[in-house]
């Protein structure tokens, strides 16, 4: 009889894979609660089918559920979403900062879905890049609810770039008032002055990228303690204004 121990290794080896990428996914989404193939797919460097197919078998394991949403209906219709599951969300849940969350139709806006949408393809892009230690809008603000003085500013997304520094990400698919991001820009510069971050990198379209970038560079005072200072020009050259090609580029 021949020697069959190959076929245990293989057996093995496979479920080891299939253990692996289940981990990735559930960690993904125990920041971002819900996520589409596509992202999921780029996330685990997988062709569309086999991102499916693992997915259709947490789905199977009631880990994650398959949901149809409408939003941007003028330009996309119908969106299909993976949402973490109860179960998915305790599987999940990080053990030292214990908090299980789950996706749930209707509670989340579709903007928000939307704006959350355009932050994950950020972050995967971010992540095949050597990018680390991303934290999500939704932990960002439970971590500054325990401290107001030193979260001024609530970025999008936190992350290590590859050379060991915090950057924070806002993603803009509108401009806001100049009033709004002269308070932005003040916030920051406090920031920047505390060593909460080192630096800002906005993700917008490139319509508005460029313009941006001319909205802060037109600031000539910021607020900092209730006092007015002229902007310092290493402020600004801490603030990236990247369009979404340019930061899958960098």
């Amino acid at each position: 009889m021949g020697d069959s121990s190959y076929f245990v290794h293989d057996k093995v080896e496979k479920a080891k894979r299939i253990e692996e990428k289940r981990s990735i996914i559930l960690d993904f989404l125990a920041n971002e609660t819900f996520s589409t193939s596509q992202i999921l797919g780029q996330l685990l460097e997988l062709s569309r089918t086999a991102t499916y197919q693992t997915l259709k078998s947490m789905e199977k394991q009631e880990l994650v559920k398959l949901h149809e949403i409408e939003y941007e209906l003028a330009q996309r219709g119908k969106q299909t979403l993976w949402g973490l599951t109860p179960k998915g969300a305790l599987l999940a849940a990080d053990l030292d900062a214990f908090h299980v969350d789950f996706y749930e139709v209707g509670r989340i806006a579709t903007s928000t879905i939307a704006h959350s949408i355009a932050i994950q393809r950020i972050k995967v892009t971010g992540l095949s890049k050597g990018w680390t230690n991303w934290i999500s809008s939704r932990k960002l603000k439970q971590i500054a609810a325990k401290d107001k003085k030193k979260w001024l500013q609530i970025p999008d997304a936190l992350a290590t770039s590859p050379d060991g520094k915090t950057v924070a990400f806002e993603v803009e698919k509108t401009i806001k008032t100049p009033k709004r991001y002269e308070s932005i820009l003040s916030n920051y510069a406090k920031m920047f002055l505390d060593e909460t971050v080192d630096q800002v990198f906005y993700i917008c379209p490139e319509n508005i990228a460029k313009r941006l970038e001319m909205v802060f560079i037109k600031f000539n005072k910021i607020t900092i303690d209730g006092r007015s200072y002229p902007v310092h020009e290493n402020v600004l050259k801490r603030i990236r204004f990247l369009s979404y090609d340019e930061w899958n580029q960098i």
